[in-house]
């Protein structure tokens, strides 16, 4: 029940299970630990995951192996980076797990040269990268736009290590041509593949297309995510922006028209934001929070402030 409510990112429910399940005489294990750590981790609650670090520690279940990658990779994801380095730093025996998991968490926090470095020290203390190593390597070369690295750690995959790439490996090198505004090189890698090419690839292919202001590729990338998933509003809001941003209104137009045919409907953003230990969600014009008044008060605040500042400095300059 733990895991069950820690997974769908439910962590009051999950801590309040947790502390029944102690308080009628039954010890949490390795298992109820885990579970509470991987949803801190999915729901960004930092100092909820340092209090279950330090019980950990003082329950003697810090010594284990997968619970210190799963603090590694709890901290990484809510953005504690040098915890994360510290816990690693500290592990006596890392497994390939634990370079893994350090080299997902350097690339998930923009530190793409160590990730790099990280992976180069792996392989010279013959520790056999996996498929999720390459591919948090990959994504690391990708959002740090290290082409011919990310081209030199594909290769090294397929020929040196012979492991077969899956669709996010070939998805990872789509995206990295792609940022790289290499798109006919993009286009011609996917008709190569000899996997079938999923939504992921035409969806990385098509927002390439959207940075880059091309039509013709980005007709062809929608028109195959229209085939496999007609109702997702992706592609239509892609390709709208694609338009407009060329003056191509007609096509807007008709985008639109599609989506009303199709019964497409946008899902609205929304963010998360932790204060005192617990998580709460923000929508695109939802207004219902009980603080909401004094929240956006401070929100408008803070930008006329921001403008105010950016006057200045334009002031200045002239």
């Amino acid at each position: 029940m733990i895991s069950g409510y820690a997974e769908k990112g439910d962590m009051d429910e999950a801590l309040t299970l947790f502390n029944a399940m102690e308080a009628a005489g039954e010890k949490p294990d390795l298992v109820t630990v885990l579970s509470l750590i991987s949803g801190c981790g999915h729901t960004g609650l930092l100092e909820v995951g340092k209090w279950i670090d330090a019980y950990a520690n003082s329950n003697c279940l810090k010594h284990n192996i997968v619970v210190c990658n799963a603090l590694i990779d709890m901290y990484a994801k809510c953005g504690s980076i040098n915890d994360a380095w510290d816990l690693f730093n500290t592990m006596p025996d890392g497994t390939v797990v634990s370079w893994t998991t350090m080299i997902a968490g350097c690339a998930l926090n923009g530190l793409f040269e160590e990730a790099l470095n990280l992976f180069y020290r792996m392989i010279e203390l013959e520790l056999k990268p996996n498929h999720i190593t390459f591919l948090a390597i990959l994504q690391a070369c990708t959002h740090g736009g290290f082409l011919e690295k990310g081209w030199k750690c594909f290769n090294m995959m397929t020929k040196i290590y012979k492991i077969n790439p899956g669709l996010d490996h070939y998805s990872s090198m789509v995206d990295l041509l792609g940022r790289k505004g290499k798109l006919k090189e993009a286009l011609k890698f996917i008709q190569d593949m000899p996997i079938k090419p999923d939504t992921a690839i035409w969806s990385v292919l098509l927002s390439a297309c959207k940075i880059h202001r091309n039509i013709e590729i980005g007709e062809y990338a929608a028109h195959h995510l229209f085939e496999i998933e007609p109702n997702v509003s992706f592609p239509y809001v892609e390709m709208a922006n694609i338009y407009a941003s060329a003056g191509r209104w007609d096509g807007v137009a008709r985008i639109r028209t599609m989506m009303k045919s199709n019964r497409v409907r946008k899902s609205p953003g929304q963010s998360l934001v932790e204060v005192n230990g617990k998580s709460y969600a923000f929508t695109v014009e939802d207004r219902g929070h009980f603080d909401g008044e004094v929240i956006y008060a401070v929100l408008d605040g803070l930008m006329l402030q921001s403008k105010e500042e950016v006057s200045c400095v334009i002031h200045i300059e002239l």
